[in-house]
């Protein structure tokens, strides 16, 4: 992965978009810690519905997902955005809270959906599993880069003056 980084850093120096560099890091930041949070919610599915029984695929798939929105938002933040400044309730948390909600809605949707046709079809319990398993995995790369557009945007990037003045120096 850091081969990666190092060639993407070089590929974007040689071609000339330099001033690109600081996004590519905060990217590969905001990958590192989606994909944490990623294996969580996945493994709260996977315990919740698929080992212990204890929901169905909806309410598993809403329970993962609440499970990683708060390691999320400060992974997101802290490490990806580098933000050390207090949270603003109004600016950062309460539009983190409406994207992940959106997101929750969204997976669930998905999972409900593709469970459902699962069972139309007269899926064993094992194929019930992998279906759900996949669609919410599937619902969250899907969803991976509008998020990262939306923090990186609307969130946490910094202000057009202060990206401006760092382009002076």
């Amino acid at each position: 992965m850091d081969r990666i980084d190092r060639m993407g850093r070089r590929l974007l120096e040689v071609v000339g978009l330099r001033r690109f560099v600081p996004l590519w890091d905060r990217f590969w930041r905001y990958a590192a810690g989606s994909a944490a949070t990623a294996v969580l919610s996945q493994l709260v599915l996977l315990v919740v519905y698929s080992l212990w029984h204890l929901l169905d695929a909806r309410d598993a798939a809403i329970v993962a997902t609440l499970v990683g929105i708060p390691p999320s938002y400060w992974l997101n933040r802290s490490w990806a955005w580098r933000r050390r400044d207090r949270s603003s309730l109004a600016r950062e948390v309460l539009p983190y809270v409406a994207m992940s909600l959106t997101s929750l809605i969204v997976s669930t949707w998905a999972v409900d959906v593709a469970h459902a046709h699962a069972l139309a079809l007269g899926a064993s319990r094992l194929d019930q599993d992998i279906v759900v398993q996949g669609t919410y995995f599937a619902s969250f790369v899907v969803l991976w880069f509008a998020k990262f557009a939306f923090m990186h945007l609307a969130l946490f990037g910094r202000s057009r003056s202060d990206l401006h003045a760092e382009q002076i120096r």
